[in-house]
């Protein structure tokens, strides 16, 4: 979903850092959704705030994607979510209005200071004109590709122009000339959530509309649902019963896995399946549509739970993380570029290969023009996405007809929205 001026010195950091609220709070739960790689910087972020807070204890909770949304519904429901919730901007709206975040606005700029952020990002973590969460990163949905073996086959990598016919003779090209057994050209994008709302922006629409409504048509779903069906028949993506092998994580994507050359994700998470994999790998657009279809947005957020017995300690645990030198060098870009122009130049000289790929990446995407953040999905979305990937699978079984699954997916998705 961008990269020291004023640079704050270090007196501060230690200041803030070690403010009675941080180091009276006793206790701290922070949950994330991630792999390895997060897992690794998220710890060494915490220990570091620790080091400057003696007393004070931090319990880390962190799952992949799928379990998260899962665990944290249940702990929400249970009155015992964590302290610390990183949160996506499809579900800010839900957690924020059924009352389980704390707005942070008293908190600001006292404990947390975005006043440097990319306006539209920091407008992004508000809610019913109250700011409930702190972006971490910015981020755009990408293609990320295996470079290595690519270049093995010789065969191009994927260009900004390319089409979506052009994309499926290259995956068919990929499939064919690779000759392994279970590898494809592409991971199925029908599956993943994200893909379909690219479809549906180039076609001038957004999954959900500003009142919260489907924003989308049954031929929207339908065409993209064939077209994939299209790509699958030729070989270009992989088939239903390898698809389903992705648990929509670093370590069960089929890049990863071996199983397809190329893959549909956010564009931070290079930094993750660059550790995961042997080959190099690279970042490009996806196909080209009507509209621009890939847009500047926030690639996840920090948000305080509104039973944090310690809403301040909270807070200057999120500060740190985000927007302290200290926190920030810690975490780098793994997940995504900082909003906070101090943090990008704080940032800029320390970039690995995999760093200035997504800065590039966002700046290119900047000058080509994004599409606007479309508004963000309304109570009952989880449910909505779940029906999005079943439809796929039905599909991709061929159980249901492209026509079938969508009207399907339709006909579901405005009941569950309507009782939302």
């Amino acid at each position: 979903m961008l990269r020291l001026g004023a640079v704050i010195a270090a007196p501060a950091v230690l200041k803030l850092a070690g403010s009675p609220a941080a180091a009276q709070s006793g206790r701290l739960r922070i949950s994330w959704w991630g792999g390895a790689d997060r897992a690794k910087r998220t710890q060494a972020a915490i220990d570091a705030f620790k080091g400057r807070n003696a007393g004070l204890d931090i319990v880390p909770e962190s799952v992949g994607w799928d379990a998260y949304w899962t665990k944290l519904a249940t702990q929400v429901a249970g009155g015992n979510p964590p302290d610390i919730i990183q949160m996506d901007y499809r579900y800010l709206p839900e957690y924020a209005r059924r009352g389980a975040l704390r707005p942070l606005d008293d908190l600001i700029p006292s404990v947390i200071d975005p006043s440097d952020y990319v306006p539209s990002v920091i407008e992004a973590g508000k809610i019913d004109g109250k700011q409930y969460g702190i972006p971490m990163g910015m981020n755009s949905d990408v293609l990320l590709y295996d470079k290595t073996m690519l270049d093995k086959l010789g065969l191009p990598a994927p260009t900004p122009e390319m089409s979506w016919a052009e994309f499926t003779a290259l995956g068919e090209s990929i499939t064919k000339k690779a000759n392994k057994r279970g590898y494809f050209g592409a991971a199925d994008p029908s599956v993943m959530e994200p893909e379909l709302e690219y479809w549906v922006l180039t076609r001038g629409r957004a999954l959900y509309d500003a009142s919260g409504r489907l924003g989308f048509t049954r031929d929207d779903a339908e065409s993209w649902l064939a077209l994939c069906a299209e790509m699958r028949a030729k070989g270009a993506i992989a088939p239903a019963d390898i698809a389903a092998t992705d648990k929509i994580t670093i370590d069960s994507d089929l890049l990863t896995t071996g199983r397809a050359a190329i893959t549909f994700t956010n564009s931070n998470q290079i930094v993750g399946y660059q550790a995961a994999n042997k080959g190099k790998i690279g970042m490009a657009f996806h196909p080209k549509g009507e509209k621009p279809g890939e847009y500047l947005k926030p690639s996840m957020m920090l948000c305080v739970s509104a039973t944090a017995a310690d809403p301040k300690a909270a807070a200057a645990l999120i500060d740190f993380m985000v927007l302290k030198p200290d926190g920030a060098k810690l975490l780098g870009v793994e997940r995504g570029v900082s909003p906070s122009a101090k943090v990008r130049e704080l940032l800029a000289g320390d970039l690995d290969e995999t760093g200035r790929l997504q800065v590039d990446h966002l700046s290119a995407l900047s000058k080509r023009g994004p599409a606007p953040l479309p508004p963000a999905p309304p109570k009952g979305a989880a449910e909505v996405t779940a029906l999005i990937r079943q439809a796929a699978e039905k599909t991709g079984f061929k159980q249901l007809t492209p026509k079938q699954a969508a009207d399907q997916l339709v006909s579901e998705a405005e009941r569950i929205l309507s009782k939302a």
